[in-house]
């Protein structure tokens, strides 16, 4: 059965902008795991917009279930994570001009730098991710770079337009996940993920992490963050 994730990313952007010490990412965590979260995700970037190197620290002493944190490619930020060791390190790109939210990472361009940085986390007992488009060639691409588990951007299916182009899609990310799991890689998925259509995802075989992020806030304000957790591990 599939986990649910849970982005932090959202509550740090609203505590940043209001330069304030809450709303506090390892509070929410603690509420997300009370849920039934069994995955905490944030985005450790250079600027300010998410979560931050103390907020990782912190949540390296108290996530009780799997901490998943996303990077981009950056000597920098990675050896900060290498140090801190959380369980898992998610390579990802960002877009610097309009959104918190990752985008995907170009394998071609940086295999170089991806290797090394595997390498360097498999040494220290991290799992490695990398965030890319629901491509056959890019998953195996990610299993020839030795990648532990693939983090699948699922927007072509959040975003569908109609009922046949979604299952259309659906069934193409069932196909790439029983690939990926050939390869030897465990698949995590993200992107557009809502209350509304997680109930489709949770369907997909072999499937580990379904990860959710703005949704989940939108929700959290209406009715609590505990439980808006509960209310999508209940769906999955």
């Amino acid at each position: 059965m599939s986990r649910l994730g849970i982005d932090l990313d959202p509550v740090a952007l609203i505590r940043n902008i209001f330069a304030e010490e809450i709303p506090d990412p390892a509070h929410l965590s603690v509420l997300g795991e009370m849920g039934g979260a069994e995955s905490i995700v944030g985005f450790l970037r250079e600027d300010i917009r998410s979560i931050n190197e103390r907020d990782v620290s912190v949540l390296k002493e108290i996530v009780k279930t799997h901490l998943n944190i996303r990077t981009t490619i950056n000597d920098e930020t990675v050896r900060k994570l290498l140090k801190i060791k959380p369980d898992m390190i998610t390579f990802v790109s960002e877009d610097k001009e309009t959104s918190i939210l990752p985008t995907t990472v170009n394998l071609d361009e940086y295999a170089g730098s991806l290797s090394d940085y595997i390498a360097d986390a498999h040494a220290n007992n991290i799992a490695t991710s990398v965030f890319i488009e629901p491509n056959l060639q890019t998953i195996k691409q990610a299993g020839k770079l030795e990648f532990d588990y693939l983090e699948i951007n699922a927007k072509l299916f959040t975003t569908a337009d109609d009922l046949d182009q979604q299952v259309a899609e659906l069934e193409s990310l069932n196909s790439l996940v029983i690939a990926a799991n050939k390869l030897g890689m465990g698949v995590n998925i993200s992107g557009g993920i809502t209350q509304e259509n997680i109930k489709e995802l949770a369907k997909i075989h072999y499937l580990d992490d379904i990860i959710v992020s703005n949704s989940l806030m939108v929700k959290a304000l209406a009715i609590g963050f505990e439980q808006a957790v509960r209310d999508f591990v209940s769906i999955i």
